[in-house]
């Protein structure tokens, strides 16, 4: 029993031991001092930029398509010649249109005295004509169906003779022939009534037929006509734009062919590079801003501005993700002779700017349930301050309240650094020799 106790007191001891060891432990390390990264709050220059890839190209540019059916007759210029705005650049041969053009012009002469012709036409006499064509088949089918009776009456006559032998066969046989003939007489003279009752009862609407088909007939032709006059009037090719020739291959006394039949003019005295931009930065993007353009292969720096933006968005598929891309084109504020319609440039956008501000670097920004705060050293504790933040570049963001200048702020917080925490700047080691 004695023994039992003993092992108590000892346990007991043990446990006290312990637990005292493991309060000073804590104690020590709650009150170890952490050294950590500080840095002074100031005021910085911050840009918020997107950088895309584009190609040079020129401000405007011409792409004139020749007709491979008409030959090119005389060339006026040379690839890499200057040219202006309605200078002629070539004359193509018009043979075969000036022959269209006399073959319609016949056309329209014809319709014409067509047209003539029925409006002058005496209509009265004509209708007149045709009703007494009505009159005179309605005399001939009376003539015809009395005579046609006559002979079936005979017929019938005969047939009842021929039965009882008073006539012989070649009597009967001519008396049915002779009916049939003038059967077929009636019929046909019912035939040239209807026609004769028709054409009387057509005349006006054909007349008027006639005369719409030769008006039409009329205003095709002449629509023929100033096709023809129009494609002859532009048998000399002429510029539309200011430019260089930068394309041009064609020969004279040559037919185009589908490799040649490009004349391309380009106006290099402004250049653009037209990109892409994600939706999410293309709201913040307004014509005006400015860019920084690098020309791959170049090492001059060229300045640029936003002059356009696509009024809708086009949906990019990339693998399995998709994505709204808004284009925008930016000119060349200050080209040279070095840069090329073509080549290559990776252009900075500056989408917002705000110069003299406070900021901090990106790790030192802690979140909190939403709410961001950065340590500050006050007093050789971290103090959690909360803050309100602005803009973002890629290493620094910008604090519009809750710090102010000279603060001293935690760059990089240690992993399990609480509020009130005692802290202190590490010693920067200078590894200059003197």
């Amino acid at each position: 029993m004695r023994s039992k106790k003993k092992w108590i007191i000892i346990a007991t001891v043990v446990l006290i031991a312990v637990v005292i060891g493991v309060m000073q432990f804590m104690a020590a390390a709650k009150n170890k001092v952490k050294e950590v990264d500080v840095e002074t709050l100031q005021a910085k220059n911050l840009a918020q930029t997107i950088s895309v890839t584009g190609n040079v190209d020129a401000r405007d540019k011409e792409d004139i398509i020749l007709s491979t059916q008409q030959k090119v007759k005389k060339l006026f210029v040379t690839e890499g010649q200057e040219v202006k705005a309605n200078d002629i650049l070539l004359t193509v041969d018009t043979t075969d249109l000036e022959y269209q053009l006399r073959k319609y012009r016949l056309n329209l002469e014809l319709s014409n005295m067509n047209l003539n012709r029925l409006m002058k036409k005496d209509v009265k006499s004509d209708k007149k004509s045709l009703e007494n064509a009505v009159k005179q088949a309605e005399i001939n089918l009376n003539s015809a169906a009395n005579d046609f009776a006559d002979a079936n009456r005979k017929f019938q006559q005969n047939k009842t003779l021929f039965e009882t032998g008073a006539i012989s066969k070649e009597e009967y046989d001519a008396s049915e022939k002779r009916m049939k003939e003038l059967k077929n007489q009636m019929e046909l003279s019912e035939i040239q009534l209807s026609n004769a009752e028709n054409t009387l009862a057509d005349f006006d609407t054909s007349r008027e037929d006639q005369i719409a088909d030769q008006r039409n007939q009329i205003e095709s032709a002449k629509a023929d006509i100033s096709n023809a006059q129009s494609k002859i009037a532009q048998s000399s090719i002429k510029a539309t734009i200011n430019g260089k020739i930068v394309n041009l291959d064609i020969k004279e006394n040559q037919y185009p062919t589908p490799e040649n039949s490009i004349i391309s003019i380009y106006d290099l005295s402004l250049y653009k590079v037209a990109v892409e931009v994600s939706q999410y930065d293309a709201v913040s993007i307004i014509p005006g801003q400015k860019a920084s353009i690098k020309v791959k292969g170049l090492d001059k720096e060229y300045t640029g501005t936003i002059v356009k933006i696509d009024e809708a968005a086009t949906i990019r598929i990339e693998g399995a993700n998709k994505e709204a891309k808004v284009g925008i084109e930016i000119t060349v504020d200050n080209p040279d002779d070095r840069i090329k319609a073509g080549y290559e440039a990776d252009i900075d956008i500056t989408l917002k700017e705000s110069p003299n501000t406070l900021a901090v670097n990106f790790e030192a920004l802690k979140d909190d349930n939403g709410k961001k705060y950065v340590f500050v050293i006050e007093n050789g504790k971290a103090v959690k301050k909360y803050v309100k933040t602005g803009i973002e570049t890629d290493f620094d963001v910008q604090i519009i309240e809750g710090l102010k200048a000279g603060d001293q702020y935690i760059k990089t917080p240690p992993e399990g650094l609480t509020d009130g925490a005692p802290v202190k700047a590490k010693e920067v080691k200078n590894d200059n020799k003197n």
